[in-house]
């Protein structure tokens, strides 16, 4: 069980099963909408590169561009990814599918 009060992208790494991660992206983008900031990530120097965080990040990407994809949204995808950088950190395995995902 994760431990206290964890941001949406900080509960990521505790996810284990699509569901889950889907919350975990809804919670994201209604903090997004909202223009809440109670929420911090807590960035290392290193990402975390175990299997489960590039699983689940790999799964957050896609059930977030679907998300984006299925809604009539405000927000643009650049503004997510500069929001994720500022959260994240430039080399977290989500901020690399989605650069990915935008070359492509």
């Amino acid at each position: 069980m994760p431990p206290g009060f964890l941001s949406p992208l900080d509960r990521l790494g505790f996810c284990e099963s699509r569901e889950c991660i889907q919350r975990v992206v809804d919670d994201y983008l209604a903090m997004l909408f909202s223009g809440s900031e109670n929420f911090h990530v807590f960035r290392d120097e290193e990402p975390p590169t175990d299997e489960r965080t590039v699983t689940n990040s790999y799964l957050f990407t896609e059930a977030l561009i679907g998300r984006l994809l299925e809604t009539e949204t405000e927000l643009d995808l650049d503004a997510i990814v500069e929001d994720l950088r500022n959260r994240l950190g430039n080399n977290h395995p989500v901020l690399m599918f989605l650069k990915q995902l935008m070359d492509e």
